[in-house]
């Protein structure tokens, strides 16, 4: 094993490496002086990892004959690297990561490794197109194809059949790939900012039994598949910001994580979610400042809220809800709670469980601003709220995070100086000398506003 990571003043391998004829690891990362790979003399024929990550290199040329042991080849960062000569012949290669390069693979000649386990591509900007010949690729795993250009994934896929995740986000992928469809080991497809999908074309994906998680966050799908359902081991659906998904379908029991946001959602009773662990509701994404004061359809009912008793993490951004139900305190597994348009807001109402640790109001109207209640927090976040001040923040011990932006109304804040626990305070005072006190201890303040 050579070790040459950080060497920022290597600019090339010199002749000694030929020496080194059972070298297995050679790591160049950051060795960003380095233009070239040295020769591939005898000395190569042992090695198992290159690893070459954020180096100057700009072409990876392998003889035929070389790097026959090679299993894990690794140049993310590599922002000069601009060709990759043919590689199909590397047996032995497990691992190929090429994040970041500028290479152009020509799909007609070029072939993988056939026992590839991990292929990431990512950030590959000009990578427009693979390789009908990935069918090929019988034992990959994990493949990320992220911020690459590429629209539509070869028919061969369908044979990837232990492909276990899948990353497509921000590629200019138009229609939902209906080849992978029967891939039963994978649990993962992250379809995220793809502004061209459109999942509607893909009507049956009761094959994917394996899925578990499930992101098209940013995309233009007018609706989910009816027989998401049928999905038994999904547990994370992330569909945010996706405005022309105005409904959902009758959503599998298991999931542990909701995120859904869309300009003209229509709320459902999502009781029946019983082991939901986050739940993100999310109508407007980018307010004006201020609180809201739309014309909106009558306030969806969201009581069924409270019988979701697993419920570690709750969001809920709802232009026309403006009020918490009335049993929220019933939520006491709740360890993180952000609300933003509620414009009568009872903190009485907020569950005062040990479990409580993070809250954040945004845009909200509280009516008394008293959190002697909320004892256990240990991060408070205030952002464009309507009050003048806040009561009782004596009375939070365990607070270690304070952050109050653009509440113009408060002018004094009370009782940070008896916070034995506070580490971080991001607020606009009316005296900035009774921070000094905090400064001293060492806690980290910022003065916005």
């Amino acid at each position: 094993m050579l070790i040459l990571e950080d060497c920022t003043w290597l600019s090339e391998i010199g002749p000694f490496i030929s020496e080194l004829k059972k070298l297995r690891s050679l790591n160049l990362r950051k060795c960003r002086r380095v233009k070239k790979l040295p020769q591939q003399p005898d000395w190569m024929q042992s090695l198992t990892e290159l690893l070459i990550d954020e180096t100057g290199i700009k072409e990876i040329k392998i003889d035929s004959d070389s790097l026959k042991e090679l299993q894990k080849l690794s140049a993310c960062g590599c922002t000069e690297l601009g060709y990759i000569s043919q590689i199909g012949h590397l047996t032995r290669l497990e691992i190929l990561a090429l994040d970041g390069a500028k290479i152009n693979l020509d799909p007609e000649i070029f072939e993988f490794p056939r026992n590839l386990r991990i292929l990431s591509l990512r950030n590959c900007s000009m990578v427009e197109e693979l390789p009908p010949s990935m069918g090929n690729l019988g034992l990959l795993e994990f493949l990320d194809l992220s911020h690459t250009k590429i629209e539509e994934l070869p028919p061969s896929v369908k044979e990837l059949r232990n492909l276990k995740t899948l990353k497509m986000g921000s590629t200019p992928l138009r229609k939902f790939p209906e080849d992978i469809v029967n891939l039963e080991k994978l649990e993962e497809i992250d379809f995220s900012d793809c502004t061209n999908l459109e999942a509607q074309d893909c009507r049956d994906i009761s094959g994917l039994s394996s899925l578990r998680i499930l992101r098209l966050s940013s995309s233009i799908v007018p609706g989910l598949p009816q027989d998401i359902c049928g999905l038994s081991r999904l547990q994370t659906l992330e569909i945010l910001e996706c405005d022309q998904l105005q409904a959902l379908p009758k959503l599998p029991s298991s999931l542990h994580s909701l995120r859904w946001g869309s300009r003209k959602m229509t709320v459902p009773n999502l009781s029946y979610l019983t082991n939901l662990k986050e739940l993100l509701l999310k109508d407007v994404q980018h307010p004006t400042g201020g609180l809201l004061n739309l014309e909106t359809p009558k306030a969806p009912d969201i009581g069924w809220i409270t019988r979701l008793t697993s419920l570690e993490t709750l969001e809920l951004s709802l232009s026309n809800v403006t009020t918490l139900p009335g049993n929220v305190s019933a939520l006491t597994q709740l360890r993180e709670l952000s609300l933003s348009y509620m414009k009568e807001l009872d903190l009485t109402q907020l569950p005062s469980s040990p479990s409580l640790w993070t809250l954040r109001l945004k845009h909200c109207k509280i009516q008394e601003p008293k959190f002697s209640s909320l004892i256990c927090l240990s991060e408070l976040e205030l952002d464009n709220c309507n009050l003048a001040e806040i009561d009782s923040l004596e009375d939070l011990g365990r607070l270690e995070v304070l952050t109050i932006f653009d509440c113009r109304n408060i002018t004094d804040v009370n009782g940070l100086k008896n916070l034995p626990r506070l580490k971080k305070v991001k607020v606009f005072p009316s005296d900035p000398a009774s921070l000094s006190e905090l400064c001293e201890r060492g806690c980290e303040v910022d003065l916005c506003g």
